[in-house]
This record gives structure tokens, sequence and C-alpha cells, in this order.
């Protein structure tokens, strides 16, 4: 459990963001989606758990965007390529939002990552989310010759490649030149389905460089494991603050949602505080206070603080090997408390 819930702090996995500081955010519906992750599941029992969450009520659902296994030591284990299951599960579904949970940058150009979404934009009748981040599994990009630059250059190479996908879906044959990325006059077509183009979801956490990306370009942000409600209140900060300094004036629309981790439901007394005391145990804090355990009203009361400071989706990574009945347990018994 340890390094399955370490690996998963690094996957860079609303309420108005112009709310006044200390005044309540206004109450809305809180959107629930799950992440199943690539490495642990077979695709068709992606498609029975994807399917299973349609039924059930879920909001969203999610794969995510790695080559090889990173949870575990094991990286010789098979592990599924993210957008190319995601175009066949949108397939499969018809009402969920879906998207990649997060997209790394680095691993293709960003013409390219546009012609992608815009794709499964159609497959899916309109329902995908952008969700991308600049990246941060090292070893995959050694293993694979990806370029690893430093954490300032992929944050600045995701700020280019944002500018090229907005172009590309915005805009009548785009050029476009930068110091990363270039278009000449670009066609691009069939448009997406979703007008002006799908939500870009930005994955991070850095104060310094990816939280005003956010403010920039972003409709949705998801804030990754470990991030504290209070952690996400001080970042929302800044997300606020870059707004206002470009005169973005739609950022109270920006959707904040929390990456967080479902592990148990237990009517046995104690059992929600046990789980998250082992979790501190081997991993460390912040890890455990991303852990979903206990029971119903102990999970609602810990989800409820997230909601208090703006969120309105929370994302659960679904862990191996999948539980029907814990998936169930929740779309019935918390999800309700939110409706």
């Amino acid at each position: 459990m340890k390094k399955i819930l370490v690996a998963l702090l690094g996957i860079i996995l609303v309420s108005p963001l112009t709310a006044q500081e200390g005044s309540p955010p206004p109450k809305k519906k809180v959107m629930f989606g799950i992440q199943t992750t690539n490495q642990d599941f077979t695709y068709e029992e992606l498609v029975t758990i994807w399917k299973d969450a349609e039924g059930l009520g879920f909001d969203s659902a999610w794969v995510f965007d790695h080559f090889i296994p990173i949870l575990g030591a094991d990286t010789d284990g098979p592990c599924l390529e993210g957008w190319t299951a995601l175009a066949a599960l949108a397939a499969e579904t018809s009402r969920l939002r879906i998207g990649t949970l997060v997209t790394g940058n680095t691993y293709r150009n960003p013409a390219l990552l546009a012609k992608m979404a815009t794709t499964v934009d159609q497959i899916s009748n309109g329902r995908v989310y952008l969700g991308i981040g600049a990246a941060w599994a090292e070893l995959e990009h050694e293993a694979y010759g990806f370029p690893f630059y430093t954490a300032r250059e992929r944050a600045d190479r995701l700020d280019e490649a944002l500018r090229v996908i907005k172009k590309l879906w915005t805009e009548d044959h785009p050029s476009f030149d930068g110091k990363y990325y270039t278009l000449k006059n670009a066609p691009f077509a069939p448009p997406n389905v979703q007008k002006p183009h799908p939500p870009i979801m930005i994955g991070g956490q850095g104060k310094k460089w990816i939280m005003p990306l956010v403010g920039r370009y972003a409709n949705a942000w998801n804030a990754p494991l470990g991030l504290t409600p209070e952690d996400m209140t001080e970042r929302m900060k800044i997300v606020r603050a870059e707004c206002e300094r470009v005169g973005r004036t739609d950022c109270g629309d920006i959707e904040v949602s929390a990456f967080l981790v479902l592990y148990s439901i237990s009517d046995i007394p104690l059992a929600g505080p046990v789980m998250r005391l082992g979790a501190r145990l081997i991993a460390d804090e912040r890890i455990a206070r991303s852990v979903l355990a206990g029971s119903p009203k102990e999970i609602t009361e810990k989800i409820q603080t997230y909601v208090d400071v703006g969120v309105s989706h929370i994302i659960m990574n679904v862990q191996a090997p999948y539980k029907p009945d814990l998936l169930q347990r929740f779309a019935q018994e918390v999800m309700p408390n939110f409706r």
C-alpha cells in the first residue's frame, strides 16, 4: 500500500474562485468521478468499471497518461496507453464526462494532442475534458527517450502548448512561431463538438509556475493527491490574482476538483482512523489525508471539508482489485449527501 499511495501522490490526478475570503461559497451540486489506472486493469475490466460507474450515477471517469506502471515496484508489468484507451471507452459509455488525469505535455506535440482530443470529443459526442499537466515521471522519460527538462522549462513548454492548442481550437488556419512549437497556416477539421472547445483541466500544484497557468488558460483545475483544503485555498488565491492580472473576467467559472483515494467503506467503529493512521505510518501525513476510508458519515464529512473551500468535483482513484460493492456503497450512501 505504501508504494501505491506514494506513487499516487505524484499523479498530476466548484465554487466560484472569485468568492471573497471568509464568505461561504454558494451551494451547488458536487460532481463525482472515478480514475482507473491503466496498469491495474485489463481493457475488459475498465469497460466493466466505467459502465458500472455510469449506471450508478457518477459524473466523470478518467484514465492516466503513463506508458509503464508507476504504482508499485514492477515497471515491467502491463500498462495501456491512456488516450487510445480513452477513445475506446468513449464508445462504450454515453453519459460520463471523460478525460485523462492528466496528459503529460512532454509526451506529444501540442498540435497532435489537440487533434487527439478533438477526435475523442467527436467519438464521445462532446463529453471529453483535455486534462493536461507539465509531466513528472522522470523514469518514463528516460526509458522512452522523452527529454526530461527542468521544472521551469516543463512549465514554460506547457504554457506554450496551451497557446497552440487554443489557437487550433478557436482560430481559422492559425500560425504560431514560439520558442518550442510552431504552426503555419494550420488547417483543423472537423471542429470540436463542444463550443468553443473541450474544457481544459490543468493538473498540478506549483505556486510559482503552474497555478498562474490555471488563471491564464484553464476551465478547470485538478488539485493532486495530498493537497489539503487549506493548500487549495492558498493556490486559488494565486489563480484569482493571475486572472486579475491578465484581465480574465470568467475566473469564477473555473471548476475546482480534488483528487482522493477511495479505499474502503466500513461500519466498524474507528475503521477510518485506523486506516488513515496506517497510511500515515507507512507513507506520510499528506497521503493519509487523501484516503477516503471509514463509515459513510466519516467520508461525507471529509469530502465536505473540500466542498467548503470551493471544490465541486471529487475525483477518486479506484484501486485494484475492483470492488463493485465499494463503488455501489459510495454511490448510494455518500453521493446523495451532496446532490
